[in-house]
């Protein structure tokens, strides 16, 4: 018999996991597994339990938000071993499950996983961390992993957007330096993003144009201070319509090193990332074999 490692998290978006719980064990049954069942209760638990045991197991899944989609997938690579990967998602957001054609409901996601093929995804390092589908610094970033996950669970997407708001009267430049074979400068930069993913903060499009996630390099998006205020709305603009604007940079690349004069806030995928004053980010190509619905129409490198 074939067996599933299954690991939620009891607390990602509303708690709906838990009344989902019986119909998804049923979904994967009827497929002749058997199953493990890991819910976690700290942070990291999800790294720590796919670390451990994860091996021993033909087929690992997670159910949470893109946190614990992240934990799962360091696991992997910290315990040096892959296994296909199903997701169901039951964050606020779900940014990478949305980029994948993952479906909202719970049941019919443990349904595609059974029935689902393996895409092979391009994985994100930050110096000695992962990170499934976005690295980023600086503006807005601390609402990611700074807003309650009661607040997360009661408003859902809404509550990124509140705090986001409070945050706007703290928008602070920082100066730093880049490095890409395909793009350096240097400058004041108010948020900066590296991605793999159409959508971040569950605002789709605003990564860049023609995206795959299994073609070697992320979507860099650099965002410079605006000499005047007056030139903020122009920028919202052209993020929402796609639109050039001189005040960000665009462009594609497997690897970048960036420095900044202080240590700066990171976040990966939604967790807090740490602080750092140098920073390294590679891309490791068709590193997660997630398995996507089988009719999924995602765009494939050739």
């Amino acid at each position: 018999m074939k067996r599933m490692l299954f690991i939620y998290n009891p607390r990602s978006g509303k708690g709906v996991v838990r009344d989902q719980l019986s119909y998804i064990l049923e979904e994967f049954s009827r497929d002749d597994y058997e199953i493990v069942v890991h819910p976690t209760i700290e942070p990291k638990d999800a790294t720590r339990i796919t670390q451990e045991f994860g091996d021993a197991f033909d087929l690992i899944v997670c159910s949470g938000g893109d946190g614990t989609l992240d934990e799962v997938v360091t696991g992997m690579q910290t315990g040096r071993f892959t296994r296909p990967l199903g997701y169901i998602p039951a964050g606020s957001t779900n940014d990478y499950a949305q980029s994948l054609g993952i479906p909202k409901q719970m049941r019919k996601a443990a349904r595609s996983i059974m029935n689902g093929t393996v895409y092979q995804c391009d994985l994100g390092r930050l110096d000695d961390s992962y990170f499934v589908y976005v690295a980023a610094f600086g503006a807005f970033v601390e609402v990611s992993y700074d807003t309650p996950q009661d607040m997360k669970n009661l408003l859902g997407h809404a509550a990124y957007v509140i705090r986001g708001m409070q945050s706007l009267n703290n928008l602070k430049a920082y100066h730093l330096r880049y490095e890409s074979r395909e793009m350096s400068g240097e400058g004041d930069f108010l948020l900066g993003m590296i991605t793999n993913s159409d959508s971040v903060g569950g605002f789709k499009g605003i990564t860049g144009r023609d995206v795959t996630l299994n073609d070697g390099v992320f979507e860099v998006a650099l965002f410079h201070s605006p000499a005047l205020a007056v030139e903020y709305p122009a920028m919202i603009n052209s993020v929402l319509n796609k639109t050039p604007n001189k005040n960000i940079t665009y462009f594609k690349t497997s690897k970048l090193e960036i420095w900044f004069d202080e240590p700066v806030s990171w976040t990966r995928d939604g967790e807090f990332g740490g602080k750092r004053k140098h920073t390294v980010i590679e891309n490791i190509p068709r590193a997660i074999p997630i398995i996507v619905p089988g009719n999924d129409d995602l765009k494939t490198a050739e």
